[in-house]
């Protein structure tokens, strides 16, 4: 009889303790929390001048019960109600059947929110397969280079993207974008410039005027507090690179006979930001070319064992436990530190380099970079 009742709650302590960690309980105690206090205190009241301490404190917990509850719907709150009242009853009566069934009612909530999560996660990661079919499987060889890429999303899916589109006359065009935020909304809008971008390449393969007609595409499609930042660089098999940003992250160039790191950041405005063309001889139209004169074409020539990194910002912003960026600055070291090694071995050393200096700490936001190495 004991050893049975010793086994049974040693069960019961193994079915409330499996899987746990400490690294589990801090993520509570911090990121969830604060992910959660961020949620709720948005539409909040902004504070009182000359309120005390204790009333602000008084007040915080009220509006924070208050954002709770309009979170439930009007059935789940009504029935949430019942359950305080019946805890609250069965104190004031010292009725233990009352507080039984106001923790059954708070219960049976808890495991329909549960199930609502678990529903909203599988079709998060229905959704995170989708975005992953956009990015290509494998990189197709590029005559004259050697290629290598990286993504890690930060949610369940994304806003960063990046594709190679080989073109007719043997170039290879590499693009690497970031969409505003993350969540389905910026990955649903990575799926509109990857179409935008099939769609205009057969029109014109210069990457400044993709970047153009990518803003006429987009600029009216983009909701308000979204814009996509993006990098489009243009291979040549004989070493030529032309290469236009529009309010992306600088490249990195690394020059192998040097054996020196430079950024290339020719200008360019966030697609998004600036209206498109109005048409020639249009109303205005000189006002609405605001985004075509920002723009420039950087054209440069690569040798053999140069080196390219394209990033998103993810990658320099990622934080440690003190967080401290990563920075620019430790990103051109490593690239110095893997001079003349191969594009695997190079990408291999920075994710080693991100999760090390992370040290555990989660992703902020989606990191994704492209490593290119001319090889002829």
């Amino acid at each position: 009889m004991v050893r049975r009742t010793f086994q049974s709650f040693k069960d019961f302590y193994g079915l409330f303790t499996s899987g746990m960690t400490s690294a589990e309980i801090e993520k509570l105690v911090s990121d969830d929390t604060r992910g959660m206090y961020t949620f709720y205190v948005k539409n909040m009241p902004s504070r009182q001048p000359g309120e005390s301490r204790i009333v602000r404190i008084l007040k915080f917990c009220w509006y924070l019960f208050v954002a709770f509850l309009v979170k439930l719907t009007p059935a789940r709150r009504l029935f949430y109600a019942i359950a305080i009242v019946l805890v609250s009853l069965a104190f004031l009566d010292d009725d233990l059947m009352k507080a039984l069934y106001g923790i059954l009612i708070l219960n049976f909530l808890l495991a329909l929110e549960l199930a609502d999560k678990l529903v909203t996660r599988d079709e998060l990661e229905f959704a995170r397969q989708i975005q992953l079919s956009l990015l290509p499987d494998a990189i197709q060889p590029v005559r004259g280079y050697s290629l290598s890429s990286y993504s890690e999303v930060a949610a369940s899916v994304g806003g960063d993207y990046y594709d190679v589109l080989g073109l007719e006359d043997g170039s290879t065009l590499v693009v690497i974008a970031d969409v505003s935020g993350k969540g389905i909304s910026a990955a649903l809008y990575t799926v509109k410039v990857q179409t935008a971008l099939q769609m205009l390449t057969r029109e014109s393969s210069n990457p400044k005027e993709l970047l153009i007609g990518l803003n006429e595409y987009l600029y009216n499609q983009l909701r308000r507090n979204f814009f996509l930042t993006i990098s489009v660089i243009r291979l040549f098999p004989d070493g030529r690179v032309h290469y236009s940003r529009a309010g992306h992250m600088p490249a990195l160039l690394l020059t192998a006979r040097k054996r020196v790191c430079s950024w290339l950041q020719p200008k360019g405005t966030a697609i998004g930001l600036a209206p498109p063309e109005a048409g020639k001889g249009g109303k205005n139209s000189g006002s609405h070319r605001i985004f075509e004169k920002s723009l420039e074409l950087e054209v440069f020539t690569m040798k053999k064992d140069d080196v390219i990194v394209l990033y998103t910002d993810g990658v320099v912003e990622s934080t440690n436990r003190v967080q401290e960026e990563f920075g620019q600055v430790r990103l051109m070291q490593m690239v110095l530190d893997t001079a003349g090694s191969e594009v695997g071995a190079v990408k291999e050393r920075l994710v080693e380099r991100l999760r090390g200096f992370r040290n555990g700490e989660e992703l902020r936001d989606d990191t994704t970079f492209i490593v290119v190495r001319r090889t002829a």
